[in-house]
């Protein structure tokens, strides 16, 4: 089968891979389509996250194409979600239920320390039905299930923000995390605005059901009592605070490297990363019924042999809200 091959910043190539035997308890998918996340632009720009020779990608749907005889609750045909942050089940974080804590993610998730969905079939050890790959209705669309994962981090952040409790939310930044953050927050019954600065992904965020501003459009009075960053930008999280209550909570889930500059007060600051086992299970259930539908989003698609073109740095006037690679024909 092909895949995705990461040799350095700015160098893939499509290359014939094998696959290993398949256990007892394996699972081979063949990837429908799997998403890039911003992540993957980052490691391919920079190499960061991941080492040459990985095959990226872990925003995906599939279906079932071989399994072990010694994995029940599966059938070949079948579409799953693929949970890719995987845990060691054994430190103190996994036993105290934050897996996405454990020291070890980093060399056992889909993507990273083990190969990816940027390819047209996949290999995955050890299954556990139910959570590593999660059976849903064959109408599911494809495109819809590869946003299970960036919801779960989504659901993970909103959380930490206060979940159902909050009366108004604000979300920067309307890319992947935001629309989904958006969409879920929606979901819950939260009144949400979110600031974009591009066009098209404020209207992504109406269409989900929110108020979207540019940077600059809202009035300066504390209107939201949390704010969720999924941005990465400083100065969006600094033009932010004028916008809250004093105890408002901020979470910061946008990836970046610069310092955020934070005059004192009496916000309470946290980071999001990754998510919970439950917050992958919610977000599957919320696409699997209907309730969460982000597909039309999906606003560029490319084969394998077009990855360089997919990971790219997008250009505003390419106005790509998601991008995603489709390894295989879909019928």
């Amino acid at each position: 089968m092909k895949g995705v091959v990461f040799h350095g910043p700015g160098v893939v190539s499509t290359e014939d891979l094998d696959l290993p035997p398949v256990g007892p308890t394996d699972v081979v998918l063949e990837v429908e389509a799997c998403g890039v996340c911003g992540s993957d632009l980052a490691s391919y720009a920079h190499g960061h996250y991941v080492e040459a020779g990985q095959v990226m990608g872990h925003e995906m749907s599939a279906v079932v194409v071989d399994r072990g005889a010694g994995l029940a609750g599966l059938s070949v045909g079948q579409r799953v979600a693929v949970r890719p942050m995987r845990s060691c089940d054994a430190c103190a974080y996994c036993r105290a239920g934050d897996t996405h804590l454990c020291g070890s993610t980093y060399g056992r998730s889909l993507g990273y320390g083990v190969p990816g969905g940027f390819a047209q079939r996949l290999h995955l050890a050890d299954v556990v039905v139910g959570r590593d790959v999660v059976p849903v209705p064959a109408e599911v669309d494809p495109f819809d299930l590869l946003w299970a994962e960036p919801l779960a981090v989504a659901l993970h952040a909103l959380g930490l923000a206060g979940g159902a409790g909050i009366s108004r939310l604000l979300v920067t930044g309307a890319g992947a995390v935001g629309l989904s953050v958006t969409a879920a927050a929606v979901a819950e019954g939260v009144a949400v605005d979110v600031v974009e600065p591009v066009t098209e992904r404020r209207e992504a965020a109406r269409e989900l059901g929110a108020g979207a501003w540019a940077p600059g459009e809202l009035p300066a009075e504390p209107t939201y009592d949390a704010l969720v960053d999924a941005s990465g930008v400083p100065a969006a999280v600094e033009a932010a605070l004028p916008l809250l209550y004093p105890p408002a909570t901020v979470v910061l889930v946008g990836l970046n490297d610069a310092p955020v500059p934070w005059p004192l007060g009496a916000h309470r600051v946290t980071g999001a990363f990754g998510y919970r086992d439950a917050d992958f299970a919610r977000a599957v259930e919320l696409v699997a019924t209907g309730q969460v539908s982000l597909g039309g989003l999906v606003t560029h698609r490319y084969a394998l042999e077009e990855a360089d073109r997919a990971l790219a740095a997008p250009r505003p006037e390419d106005n790509v809200v998601k991008a995603a690679l489709v390894p295989n024909p879909l019928s």
